[in-house]
């Protein structure tokens, strides 16, 4: 067995301010700090474990910054994999930020800033609180100790004061859940702890693509990986030899109240959507109200419709009839790395990740007998006092939720429509997930003709049309550290519609877990079986959906936001010589958005003290607010009620923006 794991609480208080860089600028400054999903600054966990990496290459050098964070290309007999697992350090609330001038002088024993060095940097302020958590062996918990003790600073500027930190462990708590009683059907919710990235391409560019969700293979690889690790070979060859399928984890838009009835699929290819109409006028499409979505079957539409897009899911929960489509959030992130240690300068690129706490949903499949070791096993993930590691990096992934199901089981209904119909009626099979099939020759199939199918159904069914794509399927065998050949599949989400005998007994295949294809228990050829293709909005369902609750909310906003709109443009046809270049002294362009900024930082007083500073300019880059149409707009915004003056300051000043860019047009034509 392996050792004793631990998981600890890690606080980081800030005693000055810090800059923990995200690579981008933008709205008048140089430099933004990185902020989550909520839009909150964020120490990412690759930070942490750089500083306390370096730490550890101070006190016991090479050696021991290895033992504990790992080495690259390592493998799992070495033990070279990092030991120490580390979630980024989050705030639960939004502290605000401050703005840093700074610029180079033009000499040593000169003073006045040399030209065209001016740098705005956004810092978060001192005494903001980051937590998080890091899992490792309990045998290494005094090394830890020691090296957080040595690190005193965090982030850019650490040389020159900036940064600041108090780090500190304390218990963590958290509640184990019961096992349960094993069956033949394991679905697991799951929770990424921190942003996945789970690459998309074996070619990388500037930008390393990820997918939208976590492909089967990659958590089958996760879960060996944890087996082996914690001297589980048995069971952990349970998952390789393929008696053990694990399905692709698909993410989810909220967690679910249930297991047993939750649904969520690929959008199909033929669940097409209607192509945005023009509009005219002077309003932007940023200040229209949002337009309910129609999405309908294509086979039983007229044309000029859009095809969805890649990272589309069909979701639907035990309380609702109706399916919602959405899109999991996805970022872009810049890193500056080595990906080989001899490499004397980092380099930049950008790499695409889920955001973090998102939900996927994910099943593994085998006989009672089977699941019951390799329940044993994985204990310790099930009821989530151990971490997964999934996709590049290695992000840490929690089982927040189990639930086990017979496979008869009539409470699982993730695999179609249950009303089979006559055999005479046209049914639509649709791939939940890629599909592998060689042909005569023992190559990949890229398309599904009526033979194919007979071959894969049965000699009874018969394809009447299909609407089917290909993708191709790459991997990287962790343990081996080789690539594996690539494979070409049909792409899930590829629709046939079928009929006769074979497609009253696809049900009862998929449940049996009869899946299509080759490679089945790495999660290919999953599929299942409607009468209606889901998705589809009918008239009298978005008619519905507009008097809801949720959608009234939506109204609302956008109708505010429509208001503000329309006041703001009054405003600027009102005081529009603010927009035209003129021998008046009027504030630039990045005093508008420094002034939208501190009005969204100082939302409990309402900006009461930016507005007066302007008001009251007692400086001299200040002056600029004298003039007599900024005074102006600063009046009306100082008379609104302070919790909607930085949306109206936001409005205007995109309508001044926008202004300004056609007068420099017409300058310049």
């Amino acid at each position: 067995m392996g050792k004793r794991w631990i998981r600890r609480a890690l606080t980081a208080e800030l005693l000055s301010d810090a800059h923990f860089g995200s690579g981008a600028g933008g709205a008048g400054v140089d430099a933004l700090v990185s902020r989550d999903r909520h839009g909150r600054p964020v120490i990412w966990a690759s930070h942490v474990e750089g500083v306390l990496r370096d730490a550890a290459r101070r006190l016991g050098g090479d050696q021991q910054a290895e033992a504990l964070f790992g080495r690259p290309g390592g493998d799992y007999k070495r033990r070279d994999r990092q030991r120490a697992i580390f979630t980024s350090l989050y705030t639960t609330i939004d502290p605000g930020s401050r703005i840093w001038r700074s610029a180079a002088r033009q000499s040593f024993d000169n003073r006045a800033p040399r030209d065209e060095t001016l740098r705005v940097i956004e810092y978060v302020p001192r005494g903001t609180r980051f937590e998080g958590q890091v899992e490792l062996p309990e045998d290494e918990l005094d090394t830890l100790e020691r090296l957080l003790a040595e690190v005193d600073a965090l982030g850019s500027g650490r040389s020159a004061g900036a940064g600041r930190v108090r780090l500190e462990l304390s218990e963590c708590n958290y509640t184990e859940r019961e096992i349960g009683q094993p069956a033949e059907r394991l679905r697991i919710l799951l929770k990424n702890r921190d942003p996945l990235r789970i690459a998309a391409t074996a070619t990388p560019d500037n930008l390393i693509p990820s997918q939208p969700f976590v492909p089967g293979r990659t958590l089958l690889g996760a879960l060996a990986a944890w087996l082996i690790s914690e001297a589980h070979t048995a069971e952990a060859k349970l998952l390789t030899s393929g008696e053990i399928s694990v399905s692709d984890a698909l993410p989810l838009p909220e967690r679910p109240s249930s297991l047993a009835t939750v649904e969520v699929l690929p959008a199909p290819l033929s669940l097409h959507s209607d192509k945005p109409e023009g509009f005219i006028g002077d309003v932007p499409w940023w200040a229209r109200p949002p337009v309910v979505l129609r999405r309908c079957d294509a086979w039983r539409a007229d044309g000029g419709l859009k095809r969805p897009e890649e990272d589309l899911f069909l979701y639907r929960s035990a309380d609702e009839d109706e399916w919602t489509a959405f899109r999991p959030a996805r970022r872009v992130r810049l890193r500056n790395g080595r990906p080989d240690p001899r490499q004397p300068a980092p380099s930049l690129f950008a790499v695409e990740e889920i955001v973090e706490e998102t939900y996927f949903l994910a099943e593994l499949h085998g006989s009672r007998e089977v699941m019951q070791k390799l329940s044993t096993a994985l204990r310790a993930v099930l009821v989530g006092s151990r971490w997964l590691r999934v996709g590049r990096g290695g992000a840490p992934v929690e089982v927040v939720d189990h639930a086990w199901f017979g496979v008869s089981s009539e409470e699982n209904t993730t695999h179609g429509d249950t009303t089979h119909g006559d055999t005479d009626t046209p049914m639509l099979l649709i791939l939940t997930s890629d599909l592998l099939v060689y042909d005569e020759y023992l190559r990949w199939r890229t398309a599904l003709d009526e033979t194919a199918l007979r071959d894969l159904l049965g000699a009874s069914v018969q394809l009447t049309r299909a609407l089917q794509d290909s993708v191709m399927v790459r991997g990287f065998n962790g343990t081996s550290r080789l690539w594996r050949m690539p494979a070409c599949a049909v792409r899930r989400g590829s629709v046939f519609e079928v009929r006769g005998p074979a497609v009253a007994i696809l049900k009862a295949r998929a449940s049996r877990g009869e899946w299509l294809g080759e490679r089945t228990h790495e999660g290919f050829g999953r599929f299942r079986v409607d009468a209606v293709l889901p998705g589809i909005t009918e008239e009298a369902k978005i008619t519905r959906r507009a008097g809801g609750v949720a959608d009234e909310q939506e109204e609302a906003v956008a109708s505010r936001e429509e208001e503000v709109a329309r006041s703001t443009k009054q405003w600027f046809e009102e005081h529009n010589a603010l927009a035209k270049a003129g021998e008046d002294r009027k504030p630039s362009l990045s005093q508008w958005f420094d002034l939208v900024a501190e009005l969204h930082r100082s939302q409990a007083d309402g900006g009461e003290g930016a507005l007066e500073r302007r008001l009251n300019p007692a400086t001299a880059g200040t002056r600029a607010w004298m003039h007599r149409d900024a005074k102006a707009i600063l009046e009306k915004l100082k008379e609104l009620d302070p919790a909607v003056r930085a949306a109206h300051a936001q409005f205007f000043v995109r309508w001044l923006r926008a202004a300004m860019r056609a007068n420099r047009m017409e300058a310049f034509a």
